[in-house]
């Protein structure tokens, strides 16, 4: 099960995932960046732009100890819940950086995305770091940090299938990019996950077999609703409505 010792599983996929997004991006046309994504308040020039503005909180954040933007806009909106704020944040920085061109995205993504894998590879994966409620930190409590690197790749790949999907391209389904991700909703799960050793064989998370590779993809990058989760995924029931809850769109 994934680890800070075998965190080089995801860190591995860091480099090649950032690069085949910037491939598809650089084949678009300008129709293509203006389609309507699976985020509904955001068009493909908005899914990518959402994760350039990922690549700078978590620089500036983690990185630099620069106070986080969720803390400022937190004065601004007393009271307010986290999933609030969170949105917030999220669709002041999209609509800020509309103006950006979408060779000026691609060339920054390029940019945070070196910077961000650089600086995974140097922290150590052990210290204590902000916390990661995907693992099941309360917010007052340090996770350690290979658990916000196996977090930042999944959000990663999930927007990466999303601007796929609006393409009407499958979701990333590579081994290089399915086994970390399996990895990291294993570790989530606190299951471990089955990685099958041919190419038609059924993905899994503990008892939970998520099927063929394309279809554990589609189903790990939030492509279906809880509803088709619950219909394609087999194991025992509790379990699987977990899932379904935890990764229906």
């Amino acid at each position: 099960m994934l680890d800070a010792s075998s965190l080089p599983i995801v860190l591995d996929a860091y480099g090649p995932e950032r690069t085949s997004l910037l491939t598809l991006l650089g084949e678009l046309s300008p129709e293509d960046w203006s389609r309507p994504t699976e985020c509904p308040a955001y068009d493909v020039k908005g899914v990518a732009t959402h994760v350039l503005g990922d690549d700078l909180s978590l620089l500036s954040r983690q990185r630099d100890a620069a106070e986080d933007g969720l803390s400022r806009l937190g004065r601004e909106m007393p009271g307010a819940e986290f999933r609030t704020l969170l949105d917030t944040f999220n669709d002041r920085w999209v609509a800020a950086a509309a103006f950006l061109s979408t060779n000026l995205v691609m060339l920054l993504l390029r940019l945070t995305g070196e910077w961000t894998e650089a600086y995974y590879r140097a922290v150590d994966p052990e210290a204590p770091g902000e916390s990661v409620g995907l693992f099941g930190a309360r917010p007052e409590q340090a996770s350690p940090f290979w658990q916000a690197i196996a977090r930042e790749y999944f959000e990663r790949w999930i927007h990466h299938a999303q601007i796929r999907r609006a393409l009407g391209l499958p979701s990333p389904a590579e081994r290089r990019f399915l086994v970390p991700g399996i990895e990291v909703v294993g570790a989530i799960a606190r299951m471990e996950p089955i990685v099958p050793g041919g190419e038609d064989g059924a993905w899994a998370v503990g008892p939970m077999v998520l099927g063929p590779a394309q279809q554990a993809a589609d189903i790990l990058t939030r492509g279906h609703t809880a509803a088709e989760i619950a219909a394609l995924v087999s194991g025992p029931t509790d379990m699987v409505g977990l899932l379904a809850a935890a990764l229906g769109r």
